[in-house]
């Protein structure tokens, strides 16, 4: 999730008071949040061989994050929205569960 985002939201919730680390945490956590979304979502769209593809890439490239964006590239031309619409579905969720907790 892009920084600015991250700052933005902090803001939203009215967290601006928060230590810097504490900061740094949420929006560490709020990254993994988003890019498992991402992920389950890519999962959900890609063809079954292509899944078997990535599969082997995975085993292959591992923790080479440049060469798997690049194979998703490829494969889903609309990665670049699905990102956001993810970073933004969970930017409302957030949203909405603080309205709901008077935050």
């Amino acid at each position: 999730m892009p920084k600015s985002i991250k700052d933005n939201l902090i803001s939203q919730l009215g967290l601006d008071g928060l230590p810097q680390e504490k900061k740094i945490e949420l929006m560490m956590k709020w990254g993994d949040i988003v890019q498992k979304d991402v992920i389950i979502r890519i999962l959900k769209e890609l063809p079954e061989e292509d899944k078997a593809e990535m599969d082997k890439l995975l085993a292959t490239q591992g923790e080479n994050f440049e060469e798997i964006y690049k194979f998703l590239e490829g494969k889903m031309p609309n990665l670049d929205d699905i990102v956001k619409e993810e970073i933004e579905k969970f930017r409302e969720e957030i949203k909405d569960s603080a309205k709901k907790l008077g935050i």
